[in-house]
């Protein structure tokens, strides 16, 4: 999959009336609350007294409307068809059979998020999974013979929706999706749970709520939480360029220093890594919205990939998120169609090389020499398990 297809998309959309459809369900929900009042007319409204502390609350309620109305236009025309299908759907529609992977970075969704619209959508025999006839290792997502066969009848229905959005952004007279434009730009360069901590606004005792609590038994906070957080893996996007290398430089430089090479990929990692044929992901705490970790993967031809740039920072360390990362990195590799992943370390990192064992790499003689004066020790993996989901 080029790796222009989410501009391409994001383009496509922005360049047409009809792009309202491309905005997700909860801000479609907002455009309609800018034209309409409360339907208790004069009636108190807390949610709008409450302002932008109520705005998540707001867009969910006005969300939930949107998507009943969506759900009763699809089941009175007769069509089997969800709202939240409306983007996996013009995906696949659009760019053909694709990895989960390259969907989500398409859309800007969540790995899991994926999986979870394109089961539904399987069980509906819209969509398919099937093995890549130029690789079986890699597994895709493709529309159906079903699938294709509705398009007509969305068309005619998105287009008559279409036309109703396009009735409330002209009522509301505002400059809606140049507007969430700049919001959305905003909320990628630091999110609101970035900007509270860079605020100072959630002291130690507000992220602590124990301490509230005189009664309950106070954690001892000696010993790190190893509480399983609820990890999911994200795909790159850019504005995780800045966490990819503050993450990566913060244990080099504990072990050891950085190198011209380092700073070759973490400058640039889209062109570096992603415009090669590379991938990266991310780890993320979601009962925190932290990212853990990162891992690289780097193309160095048709067949053979590196496993590098893993790091996990120094708090999440023991939580299995180095784990989790290079078994999505392995799998990774494996819808790419490549054969053999190789990696670079050093024999000080202990705990990253026993991950690495656990997994299957093996150490061997290295086949050349390295770019990092720090590496002293070379693992090899073949790819020859199965994909799984």
């Amino acid at each position: 999959m080029p790796n222009n297809s989410t501009g391409a998309l994001a383009e496509d959309c922005n360049n047409r009336r009809e792009g309202g459809l491309c905005i997700s369900s909860y801000v479609i929900a907002y455009i309609n609350g800018l034209s309409n009042r409360s339907h208790n007319g004069d009636d108190m409204d807390l949610m709008k007294e409450l302002g932008s502390l109520g705005l998540g609350s707001r867009l969910k309620r006005l969300s939930d409307k949107i998507m009943q109305d969506g759900i009763r236009v699809y089941r009175e025309s007769g069509v089997d068809f969800e709202p939240r299908w409306f983007p996996l759907y013009q995906y696949l529609d659009r760019f053909g059979p694709s990895p989960v992977m390259d969907i989500a970075r398409g859309l800007g969704i969540t790995h899991p998020a994926v999986n979870q619209v394109a089961g539904q959508m399987v069980q509906a025999r819209l969509i398919a999974t099937y093995r890549d006839a130029r690789d079986k290792r890699r597994r895709l997502l493709a529309l159906t013979r079903e699938g294709r066969a509705l398009k007509p009848v969305l068309t005619s229905l998105w287009s008559s929706i279409s036309v109703a959005v396009n009735g409330v952004l002209d009522e509301s007279q505002v400059a809606f999706l140049k507007d969430l434009e700049a919001i959305e730009a905003a909320v990628d360069r630091q999110g609101l749970y970035a900007r509270l901590q860079l605020a100072g606004a959630m002291t130690a005792d507000q992220m602590r709520p124990d301490r509230s609590r005189p009664d309950r038994p106070r954690p001892d906070r000696s010993r790190p939480d190893r509480s399983a957080p609820e990890l999911v893996i994200e795909g790159f996007q850019p504005v995780l360029a800045d966490t990819f290398r503050r993450i990566n430089e913060e244990w080099i430089t504990e072990y050891f220093k950085l190198e011209v090479a380092d700073q070759k990929t973490l400058e640039d990692p889209h062109r570096s890594i992603l415009e090669a044929g590379g991938d990266i992901l991310f780890v993320r705490d979601t009962r925190t919205a932290e990212i853990l970790g990162t891992c690289a993967l780097i193309k160095h031809n048709e067949s053979l990939a590196e496993l590098a740039k893993m790091g996990v920072t120094k708090q999440a360390r023991g939580r299995g998120a180095g784990l989790l990362l290079v078994q999505a990195i392995i799998h990774r590799a494996s819808e790419l169609g490549f054969q053999r992943l190789f990696l670079e370390t050093n024999a000080r990192l202990e705990p990253a090389i026993k991950i690495y064992r656990q997994v299957g790499f093996e150490q061997c003689e290295p086949p050349r020499p390295s770019d990092y004066e720090r590496s002293n020790v070379y693992m090899e993996l073949a790819l020859t398990n199965s994909l799984t989901q």
